[in-house]
């Protein structure tokens, strides 16, 4: 790693994230404004105050402008589109010759919200503080990126506590398992109001969704038998890792 590297957010002090992430910015169009946002914002700013790094998997950009030029440009360096649906798209590319794993390609998780206020979205889509973190995709390659960040201030609060707080929950069902994933990091749980909302509206994950979820808390925090460890230091009863079971929450008083 190069030494002027290395006050750059984490993510970028991979030689190849660096290079590939360079292209991505260089194709930006003209008037459009993209942001890093969710789990590698987070994790850059985690890492500048702990000098630690947390597992990522992917890229969320929230892109506010043309979206359509902005993948046709993609496409001419070799991405790969995915996932598709309305306002949303993962384009990924390969960052070795025989990939085999998500960490062998770099995955953009590409939005275009409604909102947009940068600030605004993070309030009303971010599901909990320390996830309200943003990143101007232009300003990762400075080495004053942190003075750039923009964020809630309670995100920054949160976060330097290690501490969980739901910022908002009818936008994420599988909210729950991300909690455990940041319990097995050390953070602290939320209050317990906060995970019976957890609980009730993980009843409506569909069932695609809850098999990935599930599949990822046990590779994040080390197997089932740890996610059900820190399931019961949340205090639940019900097995959450049972879809016949999670299906009726909403059906039952907790």
């Amino acid at each position: 790693m190069k030494k002027n590297q290395s006050h750059l957010p984490i993510f970028m002090q991979n030689p190849k994230t660096n290079e590939i992430l360079n292209e991505v910015i260089a194709v930006i169009p003209k008037g459009t404004r993209a942001y890093i946002v969710g789990g590698a914002a987070r994790n850059a700013v985690y890492y500048r105050i702990f000098g630690k790094a947390m597992p990522q998997r992917d890229y969320d950009l929230l892109l506010m402008g043309n979206m359509g030029q902005f993948v046709k440009n993609l496409r001419k360096l070799k991405f790969t589109c995915g996932l598709r649906r309305k306002n949303y798209m993962v384009l990924k590319k390969k960052k070795i010759s025989k990939p085999k794993h998500h960490s062998d390609y770099i995955i953009l998780d590409i939005h275009t919200p409604k909102e947009k206020n940068i600030i605004k979205n993070l309030k009303e889509e971010a599901n909990f503080t320390v996830n309200c973190f943003a990143i101007s995709l232009r300003d990762i390659t400075s080495k004053n990126w942190y003075k750039k960040l923009i964020y809630l201030p309670e995100a920054m609060v949160d976060l330097k506590a290690k501490r969980l707080h739901v910022n908002i929950v009818h936008k994420h069902p599988a909210n729950l398992f991300a909690c455990l994933r940041f319990m097995s990091k050390g953070f602290e749980a939320p209050s317990k109001e906060e995970v019976k909302t957890l609980l009730w509206i993980l009843g409506g994950l569909q069932k695609w969704r809850y098999k990935r979820n599930v599949k990822k808390i046990f590779d994040y925090v080390g197997g089932e038998k740890k996610a059900r460890q820190l399931a019961k230091k949340l205090g639940i009863k019900a097995d959450i890792f049972d879809f016949e079971i999670i299906k009726n929450l909403r059906n039952k008083k907790q």
